[in-house]
């Protein structure tokens, strides 16, 4: 007790220096006897001494509230005295060689009345000695009842106590009955000598860890002695505070079991808001845990630590300095229930500290993040919920909040890590859809040449986030899906630690073309020239309005390109609305990285041939623009100058340079390129820089139905209208065949088509979706103000020729 208050002395020393020069009445601590005691026998004993200056800090209450049935006096006239932790003794035939037990005739009940139940009292008969056995069986019957005392115990269950004592008192099938006796013991002992030295720091110490000891055995054995001990290990690092706080933040002793009655967390939150500090995250969730205002739900039970670990980070996110709480005027109380008949209950009152764990404001705010925690852990809880599921699944893993992700350490994901870490290190990050499906936990991918589900496309980015990396092509950004059997490039950092935040520019959109294009013509004739691909490299690294992510997005994706077969859907229709400027600016660019390896090959020429014509460009211009470009390019670039290489078959031909100064051309062409690429992502409303990501992949190359004209693209899988498609009546098979002539929908004119086949528009919206997602679980049609097709998800139904 007199650390324990020099404790709480020392944090409020200023104003009891103060008080100190008044006269306080002083407050003593006494027992207050059981409540069957007549009035005119009540009486008072101080536990204080005459210099002790500690009453005006606490006074500590002992009661009994259970009535007294002692079975008289004992022969026996020796005083009972407490054997120390090694102090050895011999009775009824029985050698104990340790201590911790009182021993005796006389020991009266702190409560004032009958025979202390822990005292030994070595007049009374036992049975004979019999060595305890890890195996042995431990005799008790009923006269060890449920407050056990060593005076009412049988003849044999006294002798079968004495031999536990003699042994090494961890039978792990020992009566607790026995255990209690033994452990009242040390309630009394410390308990007795509250207020003064008698028992030592040592020994204090000594009593901390047999009890301890005692929890570890029995605690799992019986609640009630799980409880009664680990409160009462609680109870001692209180009032001994300052010889207990440096062995536990040193780690030199473990602190005291979890207990209900939060003895410890009291004093702790008492002080913080005493002093007027903000509350950490770890005491304001046992604030939530002892409030008894809040039912966890099955989140929090499920996944109790990563329910933990979320709720100190949404805290810190609403009060980044930690929750303040002003001081209450209820002073703070801690109650001790023993074990004991001799004790009961004592009662501590700290005068000049709070008790803030009353308060239910605060509470209610922090109930609040544990509602949070709740909905995000949600998907998560009833993953594990499932039959054979494991935190452990990487499944799982995928589905914590992402607050959560970039702390999170798992075997398959660090596997995971050092495998990417490793391609893009030996191989610039190229891998293979196959690859990075293999590290999830699902079914090996079956169909070849097909872009993966929407879903399964979700799967594969979100391992790579989680994991700290990007993929190209990213559906997000690229405006495409992986294949099946097709190549992925992954890229370190990715696109951010939040990929929420990342926003492509217009200029990010812009370059994706320029690079889908540049990759078409450096594979046209079947192999990739390092030139080529430097030139697209210096275009994309020169551009001073992209962000460093999408600069290395941008070069995933164009790796990611140079790999995949060309896909010139929707280009060709896109070029064709183009002004002649711009057409020139395409024409020109071609022209250039086709030149970028140094010549220009017959059958190269025939291929750009073919790349005219299926971007609807004038194919007998190719030689004609390759000898203006030439030419233009002579005088200021000094290709005349040039030194002569051999080509890949050995003839000699003239070096075309991509130097700076074809990059200052590049520069003041920048304003029409922009504005040639702007078209191509324009939009029929003027739309802001912030959503241009959501609507760039629904409306480049879009015409509005009004717009529509009779030479609009066909889906091929389909002849004519007429056609029946696998799944769908005829007036969804009519509506779906009109709905994909374009891409975007003024939402009256499909409700006229609809009204024409005698169809509802929600319905028949409905129901074209809910086919698709059962053939690629994916809807086709977005409805919203506008009706859009999404064209990706056509080409997965044309693919099933349904």
């Amino acid at each position: 007790m007199k650390n324990f208050i020099a404790d709480v002395k020392a944090l409020f020393r200023q104003k009891y220096d103060a008080d100190a020069q008044g006269n306080k009445t002083t407050k003593p601590a006494f027992i207050d006897l059981p409540p069957d005691i007549k009035p005119d026998n009540r009486h008072r004993v101080s536990q204080s001494s005459q210099n002790d200056d500690t009453d005006d800090f606490a006074s500590f209450i002992i009661s009994s509230g259970k009535s007294n049935n002692a079975s008289g006096v004992s022969a026996n006239k020796q005083l009972g005295r407490w054997f120390k932790e090694n102090e050895a003794f011999n009775i009824k035939g029985r050698s104990i060689e340790r201590g911790f037990h009182y021993v005796g005739g006389q020991l009266t009940m702190l409560t004032g009345f009958g025979i202390e139940p822990s005292l030994v009292d070595d007049s009374l008969p036992a049975s004979s000695p019999n060595v305890i056995y890890s195996i042995s069986p431990i005799y008790h019957d009923e006269s060890l009842g449920y407050w056990p005392s060593y005076e009412r115990l049988s003849v044999k269950c006294r002798g079968t106590y004495l031999d536990w004592l003699a042994s090494n008192r961890a039978h792990p099938s020992t009566p607790i009955g026995y255990v209690f006796i033994y452990f009242g013991g040390f309630e009394r002992r410390i308990i007795e000598h509250i207020n003064d030295d008698v028992v030592s720091d040592a020994e204090f110490m000594a009593i901390y860890e047999e009890v301890t000891r005692l929890n570890r055995i029995y605690g799992s054995q019986s609640a009630s002695f799980d409880s009664y001990s680990a409160h009462f290990l609680a109870f001692m690092t209180l009032i001994r505070s300052l010889l207990f706080e440096d062995k536990i933040q040193t780690g030199h002793l473990l602190p005291p079991p979890v207990t209900s009655q939060n003895l410890n967390f009291k004093m702790r939150l008492a002080k913080v808001v005493a002093l007027q500090l903000p509350i950490p995250a770890p005491l304001a969730w046992e604030w939530l845990v002892y409030s008894n205002e809040y039912n966890f739900k099955t989140p929090a039970k499920r996944c109790e630590e990563t329910f933990k670990d979320l709720f100190e980070i949404f805290y810190y996110d609403t009060y980044p300095n930690g929750l303040m709480v002003s001081a209450n005027k209820t002073r703070l109380k801690l109650s001790y229930n023993a074990a004991s008949r001799s004790i009961v209950s004592v009662e501590l009152t700290l005068d000049d500290l709070p008790d803030p764990s009353v308060l239910r404001a605060p509470v209610k705010k922090l109930i609040t993040i544990a509602e949070q925690c709740n909905d995000s852990l949600d998907a998560y809880s009833r993953y594990l919920g499932k039959e054979s599921s494991s935190a452990d699944d990487i499944a799982a893993v995928m589905l914590l909040p992402k607050p959560l992700l970039h702390n999170h350490h798992h075997p398959a994901i660090d596997k995971f890590k050092t495998w990417a870490n490793s391609v893009i290190e030996k191989n610039e990050g190229l891998t293979t859809t196959k690859a990075l499906w293999a590290y999830l936990d699902e079914s090996p991918l079956q169909n070849a040449s097909k872009m993966l589900s929407k879903k399964q496309n979700e799967l594969v980015v979100n391992l790579v986030e989680l994991a700290g990396f990007g993929v190209a092509p990213d559906q997000r950004y690229h405006q495409t899906r992986l294949q099946s059997d097709g190549y992925a490039v992954l890229f370190a950092g990715g696109h951010g630690t939040s990929c929420e935040d990342f926003e492509p520019s217009s200029s990010f959109y812009q370059v994706s073309l320029t690079m889908r294009l540049g990759a078409m013509v450096a594979t046209i004739n079947g192999y990739v020239d390092k030139r080529e691909v430097d030139t697209l490299l210096t275009l994309l690294n020169q551009d001073s309005q992209l962000t460093t992510i999408e600069k290395s997005s941008l070069t995933a994706y164009l790796l990611w390109q140079l790999n995949t077969p060309a896909n010139m859907a929707g280009l060709k229709a896109t070029l064709a609305d183009l002004d002649a400027q711009y057409i020139g600016f395409i024409s020109r660019f071609i022209i250039t990285v086709a030149l970028a390896n140094g010549n220009i090959e017959p059958s190269q020429i025939k291929q750009i041939e073919k790349l005219y014509q299926a971007l609807g460009l004038d194919r007998t211009m190719v030689t004609s623009d390759i000898h203006q470009l030439s030419t233009n390019k002579k005088v200021d670039m000094g290709i005349n100058n040039a030194p002569e290489t051999k080509d890949n078959n050995g003839k000699n031909s003239r070096s075309f340079s991509f130097d700076a100064e074809l990059l200052a051309l590049h520069e003041r062409e920048t304003a029409v390129a922009k504005a040639m690429l702007s078209k191509i992502f324009a939009v029929e409303d003027e739309e802001s820089e912030d959503n241009i990501k959501e609507s760039v992949l629904l409306k480049i190359n879009s015409k509005t139905v009004t717009e529509h004209q009779s030479n609009a693209p066909v889906d091929n899988h389909s002849s004519g209208n007429e056609a029946i498609i696998n799944g769908l009546d005829s007036s969804h098979s009519k509506l779906y065949q009109e709905l994909i002539s374009a891409e975007v929908w003024q939402r009256e004119a499909v409700n006229k088509l609809c009204e024409s086949l005698n169809l509802m528009i929600n319905g028949a919206i409905e129901t074209i979706n809910d086919w698709a997602y059962d053939n690629v679980e994916a809807p086709v049609l977005e409805d919203d103000d506008e009706v859009i097709v999404d064209f990706e998800i056509v080409e997965e139904l044309n693919a099933l020729n349904l």
